[in-house]
């Protein structure tokens, strides 16, 4: 047991949550506060994993945005593209070397964010993801601000573990066929 040196009273403090909402469409002014190197899960490449945090607008200040660079891959065409979004950033930054990740830290720049795509198996759903960065030397860097027009959010399926009702006689008949539902192999 471990003394907390005061009573606690858990009812005098605001205890609303809500779900993780993706961040709408629109233009953004963001910083990384923390970045990883690791190797891809496969263990063939090296990856960068970036936390992105908003700066601007305001009123989503403090929101995050998650976004891997693909810096090295046996996959010719995923390092390119990679390795360009990763230059891109850096051109949006200011940097044009880098050799530790933590020089782009705390510095801002601006992107468009928009919903990607849902992976093609229906694993997962569409995610927000960097669409454009803007480069400061290009001087066409819009101030932040959130699209009009938003996609439509997509159905999130029902937090129900329970087994779905099925009017499928299939187990029953299996259990009596094979002398009862003792002799029916458990799920797990």
């Amino acid at each position: 047991m471990a003394s907390l040196g005061q009573k606690f009273d858990a009812t005098q403090h605001n205890t609303d949550q809500r779900d993780y909402e993706e961040l709408p469409n629109g233009i953004y002014k963001m910083e990384i506060e923390a970045s990883e190197v690791k190797e891809t899960s496969t263990g063939s490449g090296t990856i960068l994993k970036a936390t992105m945090v908003v700066i601007e607008p305001e009123d989503l200040k403090g929101r995050k945005l998650f976004t891997n660079y693909n810096l090295e891959n046996k996959n010719a065409q995923a390092q390119e593209i990679g390795q360009k979004q990763f230059a891109s950033l850096c051109r949006a930054i200011g940097i044009s070397e880098v050799d530790d990740s933590e020089q782009l830290h705390f510095e801002s720049f601006t992107v468009k964010v928009g919903l990607g795509k849902a992976s093609k198996d229906g694993q997962y759903p569409a995610r927000e993801e960097i669409k454009r960065y803007y480069f400061p030397d290009e001087g066409n860097v819009p101030d932040p601000a959130i699209d009009e027009n938003q996609p439509a959010p997509a159905a999130k399926p029902a937090n129900d573990n329970r087994q779905q009702a099925s009017n499928d006689n299939r187990p029953a008949q299996q259990a009596a066929a094979t002398g009862g539902a003792g002799a029916r192999k458990r799920p797990w």
